[in-house]
């Protein structure tokens, strides 16, 4: 097992139970107690444990990750963040995207880059719920703009809700363009169900499959998987991506892009 997906699991199990031990960390893992105890210091030093004698605790954003930990900033301050990082990528995952495809791209601030790399595409058919997203590419005239319908969530300036199964499998597009929370070895996640059951819709109407992930969302901690790397075709992220964990993503048939 990959550190990084030894420390995702840590952060899971203490997620559930609060504290953990290094001798049931090491059973459960079947390692020796010294790498556990290297993996609660890097931990620790990322500030999402604090250290016990024999063990460890959870702090509090690990704990409320669902909501105060990813809420703490606010859009317009997350869209800053890595803001070279999701611009590289953006205009990355825009070479991919032709004049007049139909294509899906959901809610979020790399995805928002995205929208501002389409500007001089033409034709192009557009469903989101991203209200950021369809500001961007509907000042285009040469763009069609369809935004999904849903509980509004100004936070995420988003339409949340989960899909309408009567109609939603009646969309078929040709690729999903997607920015997530967290992305690991076993596959792509996000902090709220609610989030989660709306891209899972996403990627069962997409001929393809197109993650933006900048190289901090390979070390975020996010609890409720969308799919394993079996419905992505492709990962776009930066080149500072960890590259131990990127190899084993594309040792299960995912494409990785690197964005310059």
């Amino acid at each position: 097992m990959l550190k990084a997906e030894r420390q995702q699991r840590i952060l899971v199990l203490m997620q559930q139970a609060s504290a953990v031990t290094v001798r049931g960390l090491a059973t459960e893992f079947s390692t020796s107690p010294i790498t556990i105890r290297r993996d609660l210091l890097e931990l620790g030093e990322r500030g999402l444990l604090e250290r016990t004698h024999g063990g460890a605790v959870a702090t509090q954003e690990v704990l409320a990750e669902g909501s105060e930990r990813y809420e703490m900033y606010n859009y317009l301050e997350r869209h800053h963040q890595q803001s070279a990082e999701k611009s590289a990528i953006a205009e990355c995952a825009a070479q991919y995207i032709s004049d007049g495809d139909s294509i899906l791209v959901n809610a979020g601030t790399t995805t928002h880059a995205l929208a501002q790399a389409l500007r001089g595409h033409q034709d192009l058919h557009v469903i989101t719920n991203g209200l950021t997203v369809a500001t961007v590419i509907g000042q285009s005239v040469r763009a069609h703009v369809y935004v999904l319908p849903g509980r509004l969530d100004i936070r995420k300036q988003a339409t949340i809700e989960r899909p309408d199964h009567d109609r939603f499998p009646d969309i078929q597009i040709r690729e999903a363009f997607l920015g997530v929370h967290a992305v690991s070895t076993s596959g792509i996640y996000m902090r709220d169900n609610e989030d989660t059951a709306m891209n899972r819709a996403f990627i069962n109407a997409a001929s393809r499959v197109t993650v933006m992930a900048d190289h901090t969302k390979l070390h975020a901690f996010a609890s409720f998987r969308i799919t394993s790397w079996c419905k992505v075709q492709r990962l776009i992220t930066d080149a500072a991506a960890n590259t131990e964990i990127l190899a084993a993503i594309e040792a299960q048939g995912v494409e990785i892009i690197i964005a310059p």
